[in-house]
C-alpha cells in the first residue's frame, strides 16, 4: 500500500485491507488491532464468502466479533474487486471501521424503547417490573434482576419483585439427576457455573423527582464491567422506573384512602344536612372533625346557588333532576374557594324525607371533605395523561384532543393541521453530553414550542425526540405554511444548556391537513409522519405538506418546503 493510499484510507477508516486471488488475506494495515482489540489473522468473512466468490464489490458489511472480557466489537468493511487489463481478478482491497460505540447506542436506545413499553403496556405494579427487569436482562446478558423499594425515611430496601433467567448449566445437571430426584432423594451440585467467570451485581436507583424511591440490581457470571454509555443510559432508565413506580404508589395510595372512607362513612361524617321541600338549605351539624367553613353563608340557599369551583353547570342541574325526582344519592361531589382563599372538595349523600301522608319533606344527609382524594385522583390523571419530563401533553392524551378538535373543525367548516416533529441529531447531544443534557434539550424545545404556539393548539410529546403539534382554526395552507416555517426556525436556533453545553438541532417537520387529505385522527396522523419522512429524506431542517399520490407513479407525494 502506497502513501497517499494510505493517508486517503485514514481519512474515511480506520484501517486498509487487501486479499489475493485466493480470497486470503494479505496486508491490514497497523491500526486494526489497535482499533478493534482483534487479531487480524483470524478469518472475519465467513458470511460474507458468496459476495467474495462472485468477485462483487461490497458496502459496510456489518462483523459481530466477541473480546476477552465478555464484550462485543463490531466492524463495518467494504470492499472492491481488483481486475487486470485483460479483466483476470486479482483479489480485493478495501477499507474498514470500529462501528462498536454507534452499535452499542443503537442497542441501549432499543433498550430504553423496551423497558418504557413494558412499563406503559403492564395492568399492575408486578407484572410492569418484572417486564421491565427482563428486558434488561435480555438485552444486557444479565442472569437475575431485582427490584427493591426504598423507605425514604429509613433507607431500608425491602424486596418488591424479581425476574430470573434459566441457567443452562443448572438445567443440565437437573436432568442428569432427574433418576434421582424422581426417586424422591435430594441432589446437590457445586457451582454448576464456576467455569463461566465471576460472579458480579449491578445496581442503580429508580428515582422521581430527584429522590431514590428505588434500586434496581442486576447479577450473573460475566467478565465485562458497565461500559460508559450503559452508565448513562441508567439515568433514563432509572426514572422510568421511578415514575412507573411513583405512579404505581400513588394509585395504590387512592385506593386505600378511598376505601377507609369507605369503611368509615357508617360511622361518622365531617357534617349533618337538611334541605326543606325546596331544596333550600336549613340545618348544617358539623362533626368533630368537620370544618365550619362549609356552613358560612349557605343557610337558605340552593346548593347550586352558591358559588362553586366544580361541577359546572350542567353537573348541577343533573343534581338538580335527581332531587326533584325525590331520589336518594350517594357521593355528589363539588368544590368551593373558601374564605381562606383554598378550594376545598366535599362529597354528600341523601335520602329525601316523607311524612305520614307521603308528602315530600326534604332531604337529609352527610357530607365529607374529600378534598385530599380529589387532589390524588388530579395527580393521577396528570401522571397518567401529561409527559413527566416536558409537562405537554403525551401520546395517550393527544388522542381524545385529536379527535375532539377535528369535531370542533367539522362544527365550524374550517381547516386543521397536524404537523409530525421529528428532531435532526438529537442522539448525538445525549452521546456527547449525556441524558441530563438531553432532558434539558428537550425541556427547551416544548418550551419554544409552547412560545410560539398559541394558547389553544394542542402540543404533545409522543416519546423521545417526536412532538406532535395540533393547529385549529386554519383558513388556507399558506397559513399552515408561515406557522410551521415559524416552528421550524424555532428548532434551528442554537440551544444554551446546563454547564455551558451549547447544541446545534434543526427538525424535519411533516404536516397533515384535515378534511383535506385526512378524514379522521389516524389518518391525519399517519399522513403527517409519512409526511416527515419525506422531509427527512429531502435532507433535513426542512417541512413537507402531505398530498395523495397522483395517477403518475413518478410524481412524489410530498415536495420539501427548506426551512430559514
Amino acid at each position: 500500500m502506497n502513501t497517499r493510499t494510505s493517508a486517503l484510507s485514514g481519512l474515511f477508516a480506520d484501517w486498509y485491507w487487501e486479499m489475493d486471488a485466493q480470497l486470503q488475506l494479505t496486508l491490514t494495515s497497523e491500526p486494526f488491532t489497535e482499533k478493534t482489540g482483534l487479531d487480524a489473522a483470524d478469518d472475519y468473512w465467513e458470511h460474507n464468502r458468496r459476495s467474495l466468490e462472485r468477485h462483487e464489490p461490497f458496502r459496510d458489511f456489518e462483523i459481530q466479533r466477541p473480546l476477552p472480557d465478555g464484550s462485543s466489537v463490531w466492524l463495518s468493511v467494504s470492499g472492491e474487486p481488483l481486475f487486470d487489463a485483460e479483466g483476470m481478478f486479482h483479489g480485493f482491497r478495501g477499507i474498514g471501521r470500529n462501528i462498536t460505540p454507534q452499535k452499542r447506542g443503537e442497542q441501549l436506545l432499543r433498550l430504553e424503547h423496551a423497558v418504557a413499553r413494558a412499563l406503559a403496556q403492564a395492568n399492575g405494579v408486578s407484572e410492569g417490573l418484572q417486564a421491565g427487569l427482563r428486558a434488561i436482562c435480555d438485552i444486557e446478558g444479565w442472569d437475575y434482576g431485582r427490584c427493591f423499594r426504598v423507605d425514604p425515611a429509613s433507607g431500608d430496601m425491602t424486596l418488591q419483585e424479581a425476574w430470573f433467567a434459566r441457567e443452562p448449566a443448572t438445567d443440565q445437571f437437573l436432568m442428569r439427576s432427574r433418576n434421582a430426584w424422581q426417586e424422591g432423594k435430594p441432589v446437590f451440585s457445586k457451582s454448576p457455573r464456576e467455569s463461566s467467570g465471576a460472579f458480579a451485581t449491578f445496581a442503580f436507583p429508580a428515582v422521581a423527582q430527584g429522590r431514590a424511591i428505588g434500586l434496581l440490581s442486576f447479577s450473573g457470571y460475566r467478565a465485562s464491567e458497565p461500559d460508559e454509555r450503559l452508565l448513562e443510559a441508567t439515568q433514563a432508565i432509572g426514572s422510568l422506573f421511578g415514575q412507573f413506580l411513583q405512579r404505581k404508589q400513588a394509585e395504590e395510595m387512592l385506593r386505600e384512602s378511598e376505601e377507609r372512607f369507605r369503611r368509615l362513612t357508617h360511622l361518622s361524617s365531617d357534617f349533618f344536612w337538611e334541605t326543606d321541600a325546596q331544596h333550600r338549605i336549613t340545618k348544617i351539624v358539623h362533626g368533630p372533625h368537620g370544618s365550619a367553613q362549609i356552613g358560612r353563608g349557605i343557610l337558605g340557599k340552593h346548593p347550586w346557588g352558591v358559588a362553586s369551583a366544580s361541577p359546572d353547570q350542567a353537573g348541577w342541574a343533573g343534581h338538580m333532576a335527581m332531587l326533584n325526582s325525590h331520589l336518594p344519592f350517594r357521593d355528589f361531589e363539588f368544590s368551593r374557594v373558601m374564605p381562606d382563599g383554598g378550594t376545598r372538595f366535599f362529597a354528600v349523600s341523601g335520602e329525601p324525607r316523607f311524612n305520614a301522608d307521603g308528602v315530600f319533606g326534604g332531604y337529609r344527609g352527610i357530607g365529607r371533605d374529600v378534598t385530599e382524594i380529589a387532589l390524588a385522583r388530579e395527580r393521577i390523571a396528570s401522571l397518567a395523561y401529561n409527559d413527566a419530563l416536558t409537562g405537554l401533553a403525551n401520546r395517550t392524551s393527544l388522542g381524545p384532543a385529536l379527535e375532539q378538535a377535528i369535531e370542533r373543525t367539522r362544527r365550524h367548516r374550517s381547516k386543521l393541521a397536524g404537523v409530525f416533529i421529528d428532531l435532526d441529531g438529537f442522539k448525538q447531544v445525549n452521546d456527547m453530553h449525556g441524558h441530563a443534557a438531553g432532558d434539558a434539550f428537550l425541556v427547551e424545545v416544548a418550551r419554544r414550542l409552547r412560545r410560539t404556539l398559541r394558547a389553544s393548539d394542542v402540543v404533545a410529546r409522543l416519546g423521545g425526540d417526536e412532538f406532535f403539534v395540533v393547529l385549529e382554526q386554519m383558513q388556507d395552507t399558506a397559513a399552515v405554511e408561515r406557522v410551521v416555517s415559524k416552528l421550524a426556525g424555532e428548532m434551528l436556533r442554537p440551544y444554551d444548556l446546563f454547564g455551558g453545553v451549547k447544541a446545534r438541532v434543526s427538525a424535519s417537520l411533516g404536516v397533515s391537513l384535515f378534511p383535506d387529505d385526512a378524514g379522521d385522527a389516524a389518518t391525519l396522523m399517519a399522513h403527517a409522519d409519512k409526511a416527515m419522512y419525506a422531509a427527512k429524506r429531502a435532507g433535513k431542517n426542512a417541512f413537507c405538506i402531505f398530498s395523495a399520490p397522483t395517477a403518475n407513479p413518478s410524481s412524489p407525494p410530498e415536495s420539501a418546503h427548506r426551512a430559514a
